[in-house]
């Protein structure tokens, strides 16, 4: 798993100090901002900044309903609600939190996710904690539309800088603590990340996956959350009904022998590598990941640490009476048994980077079964291999390209004369790569074919594909994209559908071109396993030069893009989409699954000479005639026209996709903002599906044709692709784009 952490986030350019109105700010960099302020200059959809208690607090939520709050001036994790299937509105609270009473401050609260930072310089014991007395600030959010969500908190405690990061995902939520040493002086800690899990029975929580670890009886490192402070935790228990063996002694090692421990009495315990152990060149480390179980609603909870050393285990027993009649206990990731030294920075800063993850599970007697994408055999760098427990915080990224920018229509092919293909060449340089040639007039078909089966034909130089078959699980192949040949103006032959880039790259001097003069470069891998052919296009005149990669694996075909800005002094804007022609039986019997939460645009057809556009509709139908007669209403938001600034002309009509299971069945060209990064096209006709993913995009172009057409004819196909339609990519001078599109075939 620590492969998948990644700690390298930007620096912003400003903080925003978020404090309750009893604590004024005293800091001259940062300005007291209401949660107003936040939202402004923060809020996306998902991420929400309000007031509760007089607190300022940051509400996370993803598409499938799983929600954060955190309090942001103590950087306190009050709530985690998880999507479970059995209860009527679909959530359940996970976490333990109460008011605090013993604070003076009653807008406080104990429980819940706590982070614990404190000073062991010296060789004295603990100095306190570094965190209890700082004020966090808003650093950065950032979102993968609304199905990872996160917030980046800051302090400063003397010479050291804190990033923690928390992250919400639809099956988890994950927190980052980053700890840098701006001083001269090395700064010794102890930290844990600590989570005070709810439990609806005492005699039916416990843990399991420690099963062969070592532990000792510990006290719990201080901390401003703490419901035991670490006399109380320590206290034996007096006999009752529950009463047990007695713990061992603190100091006193024992070997977890069982693979299940009932937390029902009395403990507080650190399961690590004895520290006599790490002097040796090779010894036992507790597990990255363990399972805390509520056996009464029927729910386990996956624990994983990276980068702490120890893991903190208690339980209340009959101390839990004091704070009503829930049950809870308190776990995480720690390093308190050998502190951690930050050695002071020089050139770089030297960092301490953690992390903890509450993955929710399900056991035999509950599946959640929220996540229909498959696993199996998926490119490593694919999009859909990082979709269902995705523990790197975010990369945080920039916004500030408008919205408000028209969709351009994409050019037709220039009537420029490609030279001729020599095909016999073009065999005898890439051959042994599972790629073969066929020269058609001046052009030529590049087919790819793997040992499995898959196969995919390209066109050069126009760089169309044509043709994308999988095999299927019933033994047979089946065709994926949808192309047929038209007749042209002039009688020639014009091939429309398949896979297609759909671009415009605009220089700030208004001179555009779209690319679609390919030429190839280069090809590689083998027909056992991947093939990648990569083709070039560019324009001297703007100084860019665009790469496409055509990818067959043997569950995906991808097309990924690189865009290179070679100027100095000006950018270039990239508007357009990747459109895929799928083949189906009928868009009547075709949905796309995983739109609900997102915002769509309503926006006319893209119009190419590779697009399938019906006869029946008017390809110079203005946007509003095109819409008028779709039932429109039950997709608007209420206040939909409400308070808008948009022109007559623009006809810019918007609203929230209601409907996770969605039917293509009307006529529709939308395109959707918050999409998810993997949406499935199921057709039940046919009875095979196909996951589009996407990277680098913000945006997913949609387009069906309606089910008035006969059944498996030529406009028997449904139109999606990622997009930058609504907000044009900008590449700067000397700056280089990328972005990906992946059809996977799940149906093996």
């Amino acid at each position: 798993m620590a492969s998948l952490l990644s700690f390298t986030l930007p620096k912003p350019t400003t903080l925003i100090r978020a404090s309750s109105s009893s604590t004024p700010s005293t800091s001259t960099t940062t300005s007291t901002s209401t949660p107003q302020a936040l939202n402004e200059k923060f809020a996306c959809k998902g991420i929400h900044f309000s007031q509760h208690n007089s607190v300022p607090v940051v509400d996370l939520k993803v598409r499938n309903g799983s929600s954060v709050r955190v309090h942001i001036p103590d950087a306190h994790v009050t709530s985690y609600k998880p999507k479970v299937s059995w209860k009527e509105d679909g959530f359940e609270e996970v976490l333990y939190t109460i008011p605090s009473s013993s604070a003076p401050d009653p807008t406080k609260f104990k429980g819940g996710v706590g982070l614990v930072i404190n000073d062991m310089s010296g060789g004295e014991g603990s100095k306190g904690s570094l965190v209890s007395g700082s004020e966090w600030t808003v650093k950065d959010v950032d979102s993968d539309a609304i199905d990872a969500l996160q917030v980046e908190l800051s302090s400063t405690s003397g010479t050291l800088d804190i990033t923690y990061v928390i992250s919400l995902y639809p099956l988890s939520m994950a927190t980052a603590v980053i700890v840098k040493n701006k001083g001269r002086q090395p700064v010794t800690l102890t930290s844990a990340i600590l989570s005070h899990l709810r439990s609806k029975k005492r005699g039916g929580t416990a843990i399991q996956g420690l099963r062969g670890c070592s532990y000792c009886s510990h006290p719990p490192p201080s901390s401003p959350f703490e419901l035991l402070s670490p006399g109380e935790a320590m206290k034996t228990e007096s006999s009752g009904w529950f009463s047990s063996e007695t713990e061992p002694k603190p100091g006193i090692w024992s070997m977890q022998d069982v693979p299940i421990t009932i937390l029902q009495d009395k403990v507080s315990r650190i399961y690590a590598a004895p520290p006599e152990e790490r002097l040796k060149a090779f010894y036992n480390t507790p597990p990255s990941k363990y399972e805390a179980i509520d056996q009464g609603r029927e729910l386990f909870f996956r624990m994983i640490r990276i980068g702490f050393q120890d893991i903190y285990v208690s339980s209340p027993g009959s101390f839990s009476e004091k704070f009503g009649k829930e049950y809870f206990i308190c776990t995480g990731p720690a390093s308190v048994l050998v502190p951690e030294v930050v050695q002071p920075g020089r050139l770089d800063l030297q960092e301490l980077s953690q992390l903890d993850a509450i993955t929710m599970a399900s056991n035999s007697l509950l599946s959640l079964n929220l996540n229909p994408t498959p696993t199996s055999k998926l490119p490593k760098d694919s999009v859909f291999s990082r979709t269902h427990l995705p523990l790197s915080p975010l990369r945080l990224k920039n916004r500030e390209l408008s919205l408000s920018l028209p969709l351009p229509r994409v050019a037709s092919t220039p009537a420029i004369p490609f030279p001729p293909i020599n095909v016999n060449y073009l065999g005898e340089e890439f051959s042994g790569h599972g790629v073969t040639f066929e020269g058609i007039g001046e052009s030529c078909v590049a087919k790819l074919g793997l040992d499995n089966g898959s196969t995919a034909t390209l066109v050069l130089p126009s760089g169309l594909v044509t043709s994308y078959k999988a095999p299927m699980w019933h033994g047979e192949k089946l065709e994926i994209l949808q192309t047929f040949v038209a007749e042209g103006e002039d009688g020639e032959a014009l091939i429309q559908g398949g896979l297609s880039l759909e671009f415009t790259l605009e220089g700030e001097d208004g001179v555009s071109w779209s690319p679609r003069n390919w030429a190839l470069s280069d090809i590689r891998g083998s027909s056992q396993d991947s093939i990648q052919v990569e083709l070039l296009s560019s324009d001297p005149r703007s100084m860019v030069e665009v790469k496409y990669i055509l990818s067959l694996q043997e569950q995906t075909l991808s097309s990924e893009i690189e865009v290179s800005n070679s100027s100095s002094s000006s950018s270039v804007r990239l508007r357009g989409s990747i459109i895929d022609h799928l083949n189906v039986s009928t868009p009547d019997a075709t949905y796309a699954i995983g739109l609900e939460g997102s915002n769509f645009y309503m926006r006319p057809p893209i119009l190419s000479n590779f697009v399938i556009i019906p006869p029946d509709v008017d390809q110079d139908l203005s946007f509003g005639k095109l819409w008028e007669d779709l039932p429109l209403k039950r997709f608007l938001y209420p206040h939909d026209n409400a308070g808008r600034k948009k022109s007559e002309e623009e006809e810019d009509i918007e609203g929230e996709e209601e409907d996770n299971y969605k039917r293509l069945t009307e006529e529709m060209s939308l395109v959707y903002t918050s999409a998810p990064t993997y949406l499935t096209i199921i057709d039940r006709g046919r009875r095979n599906s196909v996951v589009v993913g996407r990277e680098g995009f913000d945006e997913l172009y949609m387009h069906s044709p309606g089910s008035r057409h006969e059944f498996y004819s030529k406009y028997a196909y449904i139109s999606v692709g990622p997009s930058a339609i609504l907000k044009p990519m900008m590449v700067g001078p000397g700056d280089v784009w990328r972005g990906a599109q992946h059809l996977h075939n799940p149906n093996l």
